[in-house]
């Protein structure tokens, strides 16, 4: 279902885990090299590079963080796209693109506008046909798309660990 998301739009290095001395629970502060940000996650992450396509065969790298408890996925992702691919199309362009892929078979709702300085994004909340939701946060800055996704059981959405790891989310 994540991959979807990079889908939408078109049909790494290494990382730094600090402890957050200020979390009671533990969470550490995932910040990969290069990334332009940094996001807590409440486990230590599993690092994928997944090839993203983006059409005539060709593929980005798209890099990956997972952490997972107590059966819900925290994900934080980004992928850098080419400019033949984006040039001239404006981010809230991108960002619908985007949140259409995602949504891809699904249905969406509680769409929201978010800006991170000049930045934009969007939060929404897929509902998944096995009754799962996926909690989303989206940015697009100078062809990188982020990407923060928590995916669990309905209900997962109101979750103060949901609302803790998206609004971590700073660009550094």
């Amino acid at each position: 279902m994540r991959r979807r998301f990079l889908a939408g739009l078109m049909t790494g290095g290494a990382a730094t885990l600090l402890p957050a001395m200020a979390r009671a629970q533990g969470w550490l502060e995932y910040k990969p090299e290069g990334g332009r940000f940094r996001v807590e996650l409440p486990a230590l992450p599993k690092i994928a590079i997944v090839q993203v396509p983006i059409g005539n065969g060709n593929t980005v790298p798209m890099t990956e963080a997972t952490s997972i408890v107590s059966r819900v996925a925290y994900i934080a992702s980004y992928v850098d796209y080419p400019p033949t691919i984006t040039k001239g199309a404006a981010a809230d362009v991108i960002l619908s693109q985007v949140r259409n892929g995602a949504a891809a078979g699904n249905s969406y709702r509680d769409e929201k506008k978010l800006q991170i300085g000049r930045v934009e994004g969007r939060e929404f909340t897929v509902v998944q046909g096995n009754g799962n939701v996926a909690v989303t946060r989206i940015y697009w800055s100078r062809g990188r798309l982020f990407q923060l996704v928590v995916d669990g059981k309905a209900g997962i959405e109101n979750q103060p660990a949901t609302r803790q790891f998206l609004q971590s989310f700073a660009l550094v």
